[in-house]
């Protein structure tokens, strides 16, 4: 056990690079930003704002830490397990809930009013835990589905507003050349993520309001036999895909469809000739319209020694203007998180923008009215009414759904091995009980 702290502590002490600690024998506080941006596109961006940071505030430093999101977790658990500081940290939702339980963040209220207050962001772009914010979305995005105009067209569809009109056009379209729609059937978190989202819809949910696992019901077992059913009509090899492979079929002309987050984004990089042939609507309904609000989460953690130059560098890249340049960068991963951020984008003529035309403000922001956040809100799916309720209940175990890949699995099993749904479901039920129960003991819940 020693031996295991000592390594741990070792690699933790190894992230500290020596430029850290040269500007602190200068007298110069030094903020790390660990982040999960890989993309050279908006890593520029962030190096930007380091430089007009440093600028304006002699006497701090900022230091971007990259690593990838399926890495950033275990670094910065690496860092906790360690004891040592954390100063800014950019993570998903699950993980900036987690924290915020465990009395890991330092509150970010000061920020919040800096910025204008509460009021002055959009819905779901706060993490409020105890009636203090201790986290801001800084990717709010969420799924919309995205089809290729011109292939409706000769096929005489229009876009699926329904679960039933959306199988009939992946039906309709799929080919020997072109899949009907493109869809994550592999063991992990985008599948777990995906069918979710139609779990939701169907009126369902992973946890009730006290948090209890919720999954082993008719209509989970409605759920996955409809995403069972539309994976007949994805890629073969559609039972290893996660989240960059549907896309990627997608913006190169082998799916007619595909449920995605910032899908425009990424096909303007790859084939922006294809973009003028691409409609967005928001996703088809089941029994209630509902999609998902994802995003990373920026926090500053308690074990910061420079948690004031920490918020202060939070505040900065958040203002309407810093956020504009971010947001221009991949305008469908990135929506502004306050009301003038907004507001100033629409007089923006970057490049992405001016191509998408109405899409942005017509249908991917406004999707936020119908979007569910599973983490602010847990429990927030009503069966009895079929509409998001609002519970006000942080929900920090939505993660250990999304990495245990339980779910995932009851998926493959319904749909690639002929499994009954009730069976898969009850199964996935009990396992995800007990490692929930595990979660909730490790936070004292």
């Amino acid at each position: 056990m020693h031996t295991r702290r000592a390594l741990v502590a070792t690699a933790a002490l190894l992230l500290m690079t020596s430029p850290t600690l040269d500007a602190e024998a200068q007298g110069i506080k030094v903020v790390r930003y660990l982040n999960q941006e890989t993309d050279p596109t908006v890593v520029a961006i962030q190096r930007g704002w380091v430089e007009s940071f440093v600028a304006a505030n002699p006497g701090i430093d900022v230091i971007l830490e990259g690593a990838p999101a399926g890495v950033i977790n275990q670094r910065i658990a690496t860092y906790v397990q360690a004891g040592a500081p954390l100063d800014v940290v950019h993570a998903d939702g699950g993980s900036a809930a987690r924290a915020a339980a465990a009395g890991l963040l330092e509150p970010l209220d000061s920020v919040v009013e800096a910025l204008g207050g509460r009021d002055a962001f959009l819905p779901g772009r706060l993490l409020v835990y105890g009636d203090h914010v201790y986290s801001i979305n800084q990717a709010g995005t969420s799924p919309q589905l995205h089809y290729r105009k011109d292939l409706f067209e000769a096929a005489g569809l229009e876009p699926p507003t329904t679960w039933e009109e959306l199988l009939h056009a992946a039906k309709t379209l799929h080919s020997d050349e072109v899949a009907g729609i493109a869809l994550p059937g592999g063991e992990n978190r985008a599948t777990t993520i995906y069918s979710g989202i139609f779990l939701w819809q169907n009126c369902g949910d992973f946890f009730d309001p006290e948090l209890n696992v919720t999954i082993d019901n008719e209509r989970t077992h409605e759920a996955l036999r409809m995403y069972a059913e539309l994976l007949r009509y994805a890629p073969p090899d559609a039972v290893s895909w996660a989240f960059n492979e549907p896309i990627e079929s997608f913006w190169s002309g082998r799916s007619a469809m595909v449920m995605y987050w910032h899908g425009l984004d990424l096909t303007f990089r790859q084939n922006p000739a294809l973009v003028e042939k691409i409609g967005v609507v928001p996703l088809p309904r089941g029994r209630m319209l509902v999609t998902e609000q994802g995003g990373r989460y920026v926090s500053v953690f308690k074990s910061s020694k420079v948690p004031e130059e920490a918020k202060a560098w939070v505040q900065y890249i958040f203002t309407p203007e810093n956020a504009q340049k971010l947001t221009e960068t991949t305008p469908m991963l990135y929506p502004p998180a306050t009301q003038a951020a907004l507001d100033l984008l629409k007089t923006s003529t970057a490049p992405a923008i001016r191509a998408y035309g109405n899409i942005l403000f017509e249908v991917t922001y406004p999707t936020a009215r119908f979007a569910y956040n599973q983490i602010f809100n847990g429990g927030g799916i009503d069966p009895a009414t079929c509409t998001i309720r609002q519970t006000g209940v942080i929900n920090p175990f939505v993660s250990v759904v999304w990495n245990s890949n339980l779910y995932a699995r009851a998926v493959q099993q319904v749909a690639y091995q002929g499994r009954d749904p009730a069976e898969a479901a009850a199964e996935a039920q009990a396992a995800l009980h007990d490692q929930v129960t595990v979660a909730k003991a490790e936070i004292g819940r």
